[in-house]
């Protein structure tokens, strides 16, 4: 089994560098860009940036453009031409593969309708449809850290300078059984990949490692709350998972916490926001509405808490 990135080392770190890290998260992703931009509009700005799954999709848009926003405006605007229909997660489409498919059916849809809007997003703010991890880490803009799953070897794949981001933003978000895994480079050697949240679902080692000793666990989902009786099998496997993945995430957390000891601290950011979508069929209007609600909360959170940078605030 691999070893966690933090065994055996102790980060050396500074409290006034920022990492922030964008938990996975599926339809959830208009809730992580909202948390996004409270940090824009509260003025923090990151030495790094990680994500997996949708949260590596939210790092890129923040990360693109971290005092202004110009990243999560185009990736809000990208993502409300996005759909089930458009994913092939219609009853019908996925009623249509499995007869074909059968025995051999690897996923129900495909993310590959992604790559439009991210080409779009990366045009707009940058003027470039294609984009290296090269392009960060410099100019003002913070490093990017983003993982996928290796599928055969059960291990985190961390993207390097030359790879090209939005491959990697496919890859990371290969949701398993949702999307299919793909076969893609990675530093010379050939990858099956699938979703970065499998073994790493909320990425704050890598920032530790960074240097970052001011780290903010950006979370979304479950978080605790009594959940409702499952009304069948589906939606009570659905609601274990989340609370698995809960557990995951804050063992990370606790993980990382004790690593660091008193040269760092890790602030767990996670508000609750209804978001009034089925599955991936986003609108303009509901974009924006979860969008802003996102943002107030989460700013309320970081300032209730006095959890901004060089504050009095640690953990929770």
């Amino acid at each position: 089994m691999p070893e966690p990135l933090l065994h055996g080392r102790t980060p050396s770190v500074d409290r006034e560098r920022v990492g922030i890290s964008y938990s996975g998260g599926g339809a959830l992703l208009p809730v992580e860009l909202g948390i996004a931009r409270a940090f824009v509009e509260l003025g923090v700005r990151p030495h790094a940036i990680a994500g997996v799954s949708a949260g590596a999709i939210s790092a890129v848009a923040h990360a693109l453009d971290p005092s202004g926003g110009a990243g999560i405006a185009a990736a809000a605007k990208g993502l409300a031409a996005i759909t089930n229909r458009t994913l092939g997660l219609t009853v019908w489409q996925i009623a249509l593969v499995a007869a074909r498919e059968r025995r051999h059916l690897a996923a129900l849809g495909r993310n590959e309708p992604l790559e439009r809007p991210l080409a779009a997003a990366f045009r707009e703010v940058t003027g470039s449809e294609r984009l290296t991890f090269d392009h960060f880490g410099r100019d003002g803009r913070p490093m990017l850290l983003v993982a996928a799953t290796d599928r055969l070897l059960g291990e985190r794949v961390e993207f390097p300078g030359d790879a090209d981001v939005a491959d990697a933003l496919l890859a990371s978000s290969a949701i398993p059984g949702v999307f299919p895994p793909r076969r893609t480079i990675v530093a010379g050697e050939q990858r099956l990949l699938v979703d970065g949240s499998v073994v790493d679902n909320q990425p704050l080692s890598g920032l530790a490692l960074e240097g970052c000793g001011t780290i903010y666990a950006c979370a979304v989902g479950y978080d605790g709350e009594q959940l409702a009786a499952p009304a069948n099998l589906i939606d009570n496997w659905l609601q274990c998972n989340a609370i698995l993945v809960h557990q995951a995430t804050r063992l990370e957390q606790e993980y990382v916490q004790s690593r660091l000891g008193d040269a760092g601290v890790v602030h767990h950011i996670h508000p609750v926001v209804s978001v009034p979508v089925r599955g991936f069929d986003f609108s303009a209007a509901a974009i924006d509405h979860i969008i802003e609600d996102a943002c107030e909360q989460t700013k309320r959170w970081i300032t209730g808490q006095q959890l901004l940078p060089g504050g009095p605030g640690r953990g929770e």
